[in-house]
Formats: C-alpha cells, structure tokens, sequence
C-alpha cells in the first residue's frame, strides 16, 4: 500500500526549487558575515557585525551587509564595519579559514534540515502513520488507565465488586465449594476418590 503511495507523487513546481535555492543562498550570504565575525572574535578584536545605518538603499539587515561581501570575500576583515574599525582585526588567512569552517557547518546543518523537511512533508512520506507521541496518546498506558472502567468493567467498572478471598481447604477436603474447582471435568481414574456416574 504504501509503494502504490510513492509512486503517484504530488508533482514538483517551480516555487519548490526556488524556494530552496534562495534559502541556501541566504544561508551562504549569512555565513559569509558569521564567518568574519568569528575570524575578528578569534583574533581578539570582539564580534564585529557590518554597520546597520550605512548605504543608500534601506534593508533590514543593513545596506553594508550586502555592499561588504566582495570586500569580505577578498579577506578583509573590516570590510562594511562601522569607523573606527576596532584593533587587531583577523588577517586574510584567518578569515577565509573561518569562513570555510562556517560555511560548511551552516551548509550541512541546512542539508540535514533539507532531508529531514523532505522525509517528513515531501512526497515520499510515509502516510497514514502515527507518530510515538500520537500512538502514546490513542494506545498508551494513560489512555488504557482511562478508559479502563470501559474496557474491563467487571474489575474497574462502577459496579466492580472486591475479588473473593481465595478458599482455604485442608488437605484430604472433599467438600464441593461454589464455582469452578480444579479436577471437575477431567475422567475419574486421574483423580483419586472421585466417582463414575454409575456410582452416584
């Protein structure tokens, strides 16, 4: 059932890939500025972040964000800061290590939520089945505790009565008790003093 499931596929559109596409570039964009923010921390000038208020054009983020990036690119650890730029900034070889190292951690963490976001909504997701915290919710012990009054009511029910205390015979007792014993039903020559019907 689930094959047939996976091989009707809800088909692929534009907005998909572009989505993906602009979400990784914006991840490589931020990861260019993290980069240099971690190579001028390491080398002991503080975080640096780019100016906010600085550029012509308005963006959340600040238009040197976006102006600094060739400079950053090209190892310049004071590239879009604000002036005065801070002492002992990160020099070209530390700043294109860390920004490969963040680079590629920001990348695989955004691969592994890719793959998890895909196996969990996309079209080859398993349908129809729950999850652990939905099957505790509908099957587990608090639902069974519950519910218990329904589902066993001669033990949990309103009108349960106490479990009888079991019988205590002697040994040698043959007195019949009240209910089911042991040994009734069974052909008499295995049990010892009981008697055949023609005997009765």
């Amino acid at each position: 059932m689930q094959r047939e499931r996976r091989r009707d596929p809800y088909p692929w559109t534009w907005e998909i890939p572009v989505a993906v596409t602009l979400a990784t570039l914006f991840v490589i964009v931020i990861g260019i500025q993290l980069g240099r923010s971690v190579a001028n921390l390491l080398a002991g000038a503080g975080w640096t972040w780019p100016d906010a208020n600085a550029g012509a054009f308005p963006s959340p983020i600040g238009t040197s964000f976006w102006t600094s990036l060739p400079g950053v690119l090209g190892g310049h650890a004071d590239a879009g800061l604000p002036t005065p730029a801070p002492d002992d900034l990160a020099g070209r070889g530390l700043v294109w290590v860390s920004l490969a190292l963040t680079e590629t951690a920001l990348l695989t963490a955004t691969i592994w939520v890719g793959v998890w976001a895909y196996q969990r909504w996309g079209p080859g997701r398993m349908r129809g089945m729950a999850t652990a915290a939905e099957a505790e919710k509908l099957l587990g012990v608090t639902r069974l505790r519950k519910v218990a009054g329904i589902v066993r009511p001669d033990l949990y029910g309103k009108h349960a009565t106490a479990p009888a205390a079991p019988v205590q015979r002697t040994a040698g007792d043959l007195t019949e008790q009240p209910g089911p014993q042991l040994g009734h039903g069974l052909s008499p020559w295995l049990l010892d003093g009981r008697r055949t019907k023609e005997e009765r």
